[in-house]
C-alpha cells in the first residue's frame, strides 16, 4: 500500500511541476502567467492531501511528526493572518495581481511539501530527473526561440524578450540554473552512457546561451552555485579531508561574490548592479514592516500596501516617490512581512530541517548519489535565487517540492543502505501501481474542489480580457467588480472611464475602489485624477495619499 502511495503522489508531483511551469494562457487571460499557475498548483495540493488521507492507514505518521507540527503550524498561523492582520480579505485569500500568492496558493504549496516528503525514495528522484529534463528542455527549447526572435506570441514585457514561460527574464534564468544544477549532477552517473553524457553536455551549453540571452546574471550565478554543491558532495565522498578543504575554498568563494555584487571587494565591478541597491530599499520596507508588526504581520501578499509607508526617505527619493514594489525580492523578508516573526520562524525551522536532512543522508550513505546530489544542488540554487528574488508560484513550486523530497528521502530511507547509483541498477520495472476505488473517488473530489478554488483570478483574468475587448463602456464598467474584486482591476477600469470622457462612471468605480481598498495608495491616487472629482473628494484623496505615503515630497 504504501509504494503505491509513493508512486500516485510522485506522479501528481511530476505532472503538477510540468503543468505548473510550463502552462502559460496568452490568449485568453489578461495575465496569462500567474493565475493559470495558481489555477494548477490549487489541484494538485488538493489531490496530495486526498491521497494521502484515503491512504492514512499506510504512512508511518509517527516518522515525520516534525515534518507535520511545522507544516500545520504554517498553515495555521497563515489562518490567523488572515483573521486578524486586518488586510483586505480577498487580497488576501487570492493574493495580489500579478502575484496571486496569497493564503490558497501557500496552503497548496504546504501540501505539496507534504505529499513530497511522503512520495520521496530513489524512485521518486529518479522521476524527478525525467521531470526536470522535459521541463528544462521546453524551457530551453523556447528561449531560444525567445531569443531569435521568433515568439509566435506578441507579449508585452519591458524586459529582455527571453522570459520563458515564467513571464520575467530573471526568473527564467533563475529556473534554468536551478535545473541545470540537478542536471550537471547526472554526469557523475557511472552507468549512464556516455551518448546521454553527451547530450548533457549540450543540454548544459544551451543553458548557458539562453541566460545569457536572458541578461540576467542571477542564472549564472544560481548555477555555479548549484554545480558547486554537486561537486563538494562528490568530493566528501572521495576523501573527507578534501570535502573540506573543498567547503572553506568554497565558503570563501560565496563571501567573495557575495561582496562584490553588493560593490565591494574585486569582483565589484563585474558583478554589482544598480538593482542591488534597490533591493536593497525592499528588504529595507520588508524588515520595518516585520519590525512595525511582528506577530500577525500586514498580511498575506500585502506587502504592496504597506511598502510606501514602510521605506525608508532614501528609498523614496532615490529613483522618485512612484517606483514602488509589491514584493520585497526575497521570500524570507516577504513572509516575515506577511505574518511576522512567528511565520518566519516556523518558514526558517522548516529549511533548516532540510538541511539537517541533507547532512543526515551525506553522512550515512555509502558512494555517490548523483541523483540526491543534484537534489540537494538544486535546492541550494533555488535558496540562493529567493534571496534576491520574488516568490513567482512556477519557480517557487520547485523550491517546495525539493524540500519535501530532501526531507522524505532521509526519513524514508533511513533503514535502506544506499549506495552508489548506476543507472541499470534500481527495482525491477513492473505493472503500475493499480489506485483503490477510494483513492480514485478521493483524487476526483479533490481536484474538482482544487479547480473551484483556484479559479476564480483565472475567471476574472478571461473575463476582463473579453470585456475589454468589446470596447463596450457599460461592459468594461462592470467588469471593475468580477469577483473576486482588485484593486489594479479597478483602477484601470476607472481610469480607462475617466480618459473616454465617461467621468461620471470613472468616479463612481474610483469611489467604489476606496471603499474596497482604502489601503492602498493608487486608488486613492486614481480618484484625486478623476475629472468629475469635486474638491472636498480630491482633498480627501490627497490626505489619505499622505497618510499611505508619508515621505512623499510630492505630497503636502
Amino acid at each position: 500500500m504504501l509504494e503505491k502511495l509513493e508512486s500516485s503522489l510522485g506522479r501528481i508531483l511530476g505532472w503538477g511541476l510540468i503543468a505548473t511551469t510550463l502552462l502559460v494562457t496568452p490568449l485568453w487571460a489578461l495575465d496569462p502567467i500567474n493565475p493559470i499557475k495558481m489555477l494548477v498548483v490549487v489541484p494538485v495540493g488538493f489531490m496530495c492531501l486526498a491521497l494521502i488521507l484515503a491512504n492514512r492507514k499506510s504512512v508511518s505518521w509517527g516518522s515525520y511528526k516534525i515534518v507535520l507540527g511545522l507544516i500545520g503550524a504554517f498553515v495555521v498561523w497563515q489562518v490567523l493572518v488572515v483573521l486578524i492582520s486586518g488586510g483586505e480579505p480577498n487580497q488576501q485569500l487570492f493574493g495580489s495581481q500579478g502575484r496571486n500568492t496569497g493564503l490558497i496558493t501557500y496552503v497548496a504549496f504546504s501540501l505539496v511539501f507534504l505529499g513530497s516528503v511522503i512520495a520521496s525514495n530513489e524512485e521518486a528522484l529518479k522521476r524527478l530527473v525525467i521531470v526536470v529534463s522535459i521541463v528544462g528542455t521546453a524551457s530551453l527549447g523556447y528561449g531560444v526561440i525567445q531569443a531569435v526572435g521568433a515568439d509566435p506570441f506578441n507579449w508585452v514585457n519591458p524586459y529582455s524578450p527571453v522570459f520563458g514561460f515564467l513571464g520575467n527574464p530573471n526568473f527564467q534564468s533563475s529556473l534554468l540554473g536551478i535545473l541545470g544544477a540537478i542536471v550537471f549532477a547526472q554526469l557523475f552517473d557511472k552507468g549512464l552512457k556516455i551518448q546521454l553524457k553527451a547530450l548533457i553536455g549540450i543540454y548544459l551549453l544551451v543553458t548557458l546561451y539562453v541566460i545569457k540571452e536572458t541578461a540576467s546574471q542571477q542564472g549564472f550565478l544560481v548555477l555555479a552555485l548549484g554545480i558547486g554543491v554537486v561537486v563538494g558532495f562528490y568530493v566528501v565522498q572521495l576523501n573527507r579531508g578534501l570535502g573540506i578543504g573543498y567547503g572553506v575554498l568554497s565558503i570563501l568563494g560565496f563571501f567573495v561574490v557575495l561582496f562584490g555584487t553588493l560593490n565591494k571587494g574585486p569582483l565589484a565591478s563585474i558583478l554589482y548592479k544598480d538593482s542591488v541597491t534597490y533591493r536593497g530599499d525592499y528588504w529595507q520596507a520588508g524588515w520595518n514592516m516585520t519590525l512595525d508588526h511582528p506577530i500577525f504581520g500586514v498580511g498575506m501578499d500585502s506587502y504592496g500596501d504597506w511598502y510606501r509607508r514602510s521605506r525608508t526617505l532614501a528609498a523614496t527619493l532615490r529613483r522618485g516617490p512612484d517606483t514602488t514594489s509589491n514584493a520585497a525580492h526575497n521570500v524570507f523578508l516577504d513572509i516575515s512581512s506577511y505574518g511576522g516573526f512567528p511565520l518566519l520562524i516556523i518558514y526558517v525551522a522548516l529549511m533548516a530541517l532540510v538541511v539537517v536532512s541533507a547532512a543526515k543522508v551525506l553522512k550515512r550513505n555509502k558512494g555517490f548519489n548523483p541523483v540526491f546530489a543534484g537534489l540537494v544542488g538544486g535546492w541550494v540554487a533555488f535558496q540562493a535565487q529567493s534571496i534576491i528574488s520574488i516568490n513567482q508560484i512556477g519557480l517557487a513550486m520547485w523550491g517546495w517540492v525539493l524540500s519535501g523530497l530532501i526531507i522524505g528521502y532521509e526519513i524514508n530511507t533511513r533503514n535502506v543502505v544506499v549506495v552508489e547509483s548506476v543507472a541499470k541498477k534500481g527495482r525491477v520495472a513492473g505493472k503500475p501501481a493499480q489506485r483503490s476505488a477510494g483513492s480514485v473517488v478521493a483524487l476526483f473530489v479533490a481536484f474538482v474542489l482544487g479547480v473551484l478554488v483556484g479559479m476564480p483570478p483565472y475567471v476574472a483574468s478571461a473575463r476582463y480580457k473579453s470585456a475589454l475587448e468589446t470596447g463596450n463602456p457599460t461592459v468594461i464598467q462592470e467588469a471593475a467588480y468580477i469577483w473576486p474584486i482588485d484593486s489594479s482591476r479597478m483602477i484601470q477600469v476607472a481610469m480607462t472611464l475617466n480618459e473616454n470622457k465617461l467621468e461620471a462612471q470613472g468616479l463612481e468605480v474610483a469611489i467604489d475602489a476606496t471603499k474596497k481598498f482604502p489601503n492602498n495608495y493608487l486608488v486613492w491616487a486614481t480618484l484625486d485624477a478623476m475629472k468629475s472629482a469635486t474638491a472636498e473628494q480630491k482633498a480627501q484623496a490627497q490626505k489619505e495619499m499622505k497618510r499611505l505615503d508619508p515621505l512623499n515630497p510630492n505630497l503636502k
